[in-house]
């Protein structure tokens, strides 16, 4: 097994650096370490999650050396950015894709998230040659990869990332788990309540606002239902936009694109824990967003919107989102957005899912998500 020194001391040696600023990752590190140590997976492929998690490492030490070299960074406004959240497969991806084509909207790109270091620059953001490195990464990758190959998901270097890149760095995400079972590590980010959720995530947006062109915050992430309070702690002025749809058709979904990403087949019996275990990771984070939207200052800063009616009609979903929050829709907002319609980067699988393929029942999913089922159904 890999210590938590031993990884701590390879990012070290790899940067030349040792500040990794506040120590809170290290909870997460160490659970994630413990939970790949009791997993049973390959050596190629835990090796390679090290790596990644080690290049996390590395990431996280030039972040902070560049902010202790820059001070000034801190005083950077992240004012006003607007946040989708919802459970996965409810149509975040196709909603912050579309709100990122107007304009005034600053999205997090892939390309940026994935070439945090040396900071880009403003002058040539546009045409940065990580761009097509990174776009010609994809290409090669692409036809071994089950959840492009099926339609379910494509990845682009000028497409928004999630904010679960950022969460990474500090160790609490989901995407550090996706690519096997470790279910010590999911249990961990069920519960765990991090002090402040959001600082080193507000830390890496501005260190990208000092280097890209200005505008609006578009983010999103569906982790962001597990600490929607922290969210907005961080953030006083954020706005917020929930997506909704039925756990049934959502949880089939999801599970299916997590197989997919873990390579279980139709036969594998991993398929059934990866239902129980999505089912419960993410009934768990709908509990959670239903305790913090308890508060009603907090919950009228919310607005709801079903999955249905963002497919059915993307425009005046995108119109309803700026019309909430007085936002000004504005002639180049709405071509670009039309424009993007016409063509958009994703695009809807044919695959489909059941429960049944994964063991699970609508009993079980109800169980789980009972509460968020009956307070939302009108958005189903």
């Amino acid at each position: 097994m890999t210590s938590e020194k031993a990884l701590l001391d390879r990012a070290i040696k790899a940067t030349g650096l040792s500040d990794f600023g506040d120590d809170g990752f290290r909870v997460g590190l160490r659970v994630l370490l413990r939970s790949l140590a009791s997993s049973g997976v390959p050596a190629t492929q835990s090796d390679a999650m090290l790596a990644a998690w080690q290049r996390n490492l590395e990431t996280r030490l030039k972040l902070v050396d560049h902010r202790n070299r820059h001070p000034e960074i801190a005083f950077q406004e992240i004012d006003g950015p607007l946040v989708v959240m919802g459970l996965p497969r409810t149509g975040t991806t196709a909603l912050v894709d579309l709100l990122a084509q107007d304009p005034a909207a600053r999205a997090p790109l892939q390309w940026e998230t994935a070439n945090l270091f040396p900071l880009a620059e403003r002058a040539t953001w546009a045409d940065d040659p990580r761009i097509e490195a990174l776009e010609a990464r994809f290409r090669a990758e692409a036809p071994t990869s089950p959840i492009v190959a099926s339609g379910m998901h494509i990845f682009g270097a000028r497409l928004p990332d999630e904010c679960n890149s950022f969460l990474g760095l500090d160790f609490w995400s989901p995407n550090l788990a996706v690519g096997t079972l470790l279910p010590e590590y999911v249990e961990w980010l069920r519960f765990t309540r991090p002090e402040r959720p959001y600082h080193f995530h507000k830390s890496i947006l501005q260190h990208l606002q000092t280097g890209g062109p200005a505008g609006r915050w578009v983010l999103k992430s569906p982790f962001h239902c597990f600490a929607t309070a922290g969210l907005v702690a961080e953030y006083p002025n954020a706005m917020l936009v929930q997506t909704h749809r039925d756990p049934v058709e959502q949880l089939a979904s999801n599970a299916g694109i997590v197989s997919l990403i873990r390579g279980y087949g139709p036969d594998d019996p991993r398929r059934a824990a990866t239902g129980r275990e999505q089912a419960a990771q993410w009934g768990t984070g709908m509990q959670r967003c239903l305790a913090d939207r308890a508060d009603p200052v907090l919950n009228a800063r919310i607005l709801d919107l079903s999955h249905r009616e963002l497919f059915r009609d993307p425009l005046a979903a995108m119109q309803k989102v700026y019309d909430h929050f007085g936002l000004p829709f504005t002639a180049e907002a709405e071509q670009a957005a039309r424009a993007w319609l016409s063509n958009p980067a994703q695009h809807k699988s044919s695959i489909r899912f059941t429960l049944a393929d994964f063991g699970l029942t609508e009993d079980e999913v109800d169980a789980a998500f009972g509460p968020y089922r009956e307070r939302f159904a009108e958005y189903f």
